[in-house]
């Protein structure tokens, strides 16, 4: 960001004030926007943002405020605003704590992305998502490739000065299938931290013959009974819901359902759980150095064994609890298990593509969610099926977890490819 040397000079000036922090990100993105498999647009966008924090201490506290902070913007729109957060920190009461130490660190997170051409990226993702629709019937309504460089950096009061960047592929896709009497269509997004052409392939084509199926699945005909497969986007938002439960907010606040030795499986019949909280997995565009207050991240374990072993969370909570902070740790890695994807699909089971949202509540020990698109396999025939839906209580599903032996990267998530759980009613 070109003006941050002034937001620099103006903060650590700014009278009424006992701190700042400032968290800027520049990015750069090369876009193409595809109709029926046309290429309509290509265009490349830059723009830069900063937030900042000033930090006021009055009457034994600490009082804070943020603005935004614009790259055009002059020293003295920095001074307006800057007076008006620290006027309105005054009415903030937190305990008080240390801003991270400071420092200059320069990273890049690894990718095969690093290096690569911009424009020669967009055209290899193009071709892997075009080439994969090769459904009857089907095509790919509109497509939009992003292929993005960003660079965040954070500057403090305390001398933080440390930037990261990091390189990512957004596709953004809606296959489409005519069936003469109606259109069926899905709407999917991705975003990779590397580019692995032969695994976009793979998950286009899948989600082509997905929304083909779409327009051919009905309800059942009878109540099914049976085991539940989650694929990865439902797994991850599974494990979202438990891990958030394990963060040092959540703890200062004492709304977490979950204290360390307690037990996430209480009488585990399947695979047992052990999860870690990572700064980076490679191919996770989640992936980070540090976080937003400079906090170099710091791997820990979570869950081993279906026991809560350890809390992580921001600097600030971190001092609140008297723990070591490891900073807001973003990415998810659940140990895989021992069952191949094939023998773990081997007998009756219910296979969920499409949720309208898989819904978890830890408070009220729920797990469940309305199924838009799933595959029944009765022992013989996979049939697609919809307008069904399934619940259960969260602890008696936890314990009969079957987690395969091959795994996969999604979004902030790696793990397991397929989850089987049983105890789910579907009706």
């Amino acid at each position: 960001m070109k003006n941050l040397d002034i937001i620099k000079s103006v903060l650590s000036n700014q009278k009424g004030t006992d701190g700042y922090s400032v968290h800027a990100t520049d990015t750069v993105s090369y876009e193409l926007f595809f109709v029926h498999g046309n290429l309509e647009t290509v265009r490349k966008s830059e723009h830069s943002s900063a937030q900042a924090s000033v930090y006021v201490k009055h009457d034994g506290k600490l009082g804070s405020s943020n603005f935004g902070i614009d790259s055009s913007a002059s020293a003295r729109d920095i001074e307006e605003k800057a007076a008006q957060a620290a006027s309105k920190a005054l009415m903030i009461f937190d305990e008080p704590y240390e801003l991270v130490g400071g420092g200059k660190f320069v990273g890049e997170i690894e990718s095969n992305l690093c290096g690569k051409d911009e424009k020669q990226i967009a055209a290899d993702v193009a071709k892997a998502v075009i080439y994969a629709c090769n459904e009857k019937d089907c095509d790919i309504n509109a497509l939009e490739i992003f292929v993005v460089t960003k660079t965040s950096t954070v500057l403090n009061s305390l001398g933080a000065d440390k930037s990261q960047t990091k390189h990512t592929v957004s596709i953004e896709a809606i296959p489409t299938c005519n069936t003469g009497k109606e259109s069926v269509e899905l709407f999917e997004t991705y975003e990779y931290g590397n580019f692995n052409k032969e695994a976009v392939m793979r998950e286009i084509a899948a989600r082509v013959q997905d929304v083909s199926a779409r327009a051919k699945a009905k309800k059942p005909e009878r109540t099914l009974d049976c085991p539940v497969i989650l694929n990865p986007y439902d797994i991850r938002e599974m494990f979202e819901e438990i891990v958030a439960d394990a963060d040092y907010s959540r703890v200062y606040l004492h709304s977490n359902l979950m204290s360390v030795g307690d037990k996430w499986q209480t009488n585990p019949v399947g695979d047992k759980l052990t999860v870690t909280m990572r700064g980076a997995i490679d191919g996770s565009p989640a992936s980070a150095l540090f976080d937003r207050d400079g906090t170099t991240l710091k791997d820990v374990v979570i869950i081993k064994d279906g026991v809560l072993t350890a809390n992580f969370g921001s600097n600030r909570f971190a001092q609140y609890l008297g723990k070591d902070a490891t900073g807001a740790l973003g990415c998810i890695n659940v140990e895989a298990g021992n069952t191949p994807c094939g023998q773990l699909m081997k007998e009756p089971h219910l296979e969920c593509v499409y949720l309208s949202g898989l819904q978890v509540d830890l408070y009220n020990d729920y797990i469940g969610g309305e199924i838009r698109l799933a595959y029944y396999f009765d022992g013989e025939k996979r049939i697609p099926v919809t307008g069904i839906a399934m619940s259960g209580k969260l602890s008696e599903v936890l314990n009969t977890l079957t987690l395969s032996k091959e795994t996969v990267v999604s979004g902030a998530y790696k793990g397991p490819e397929k989850i089987k759980l049983g105890k789910l009613t579907i009706f």
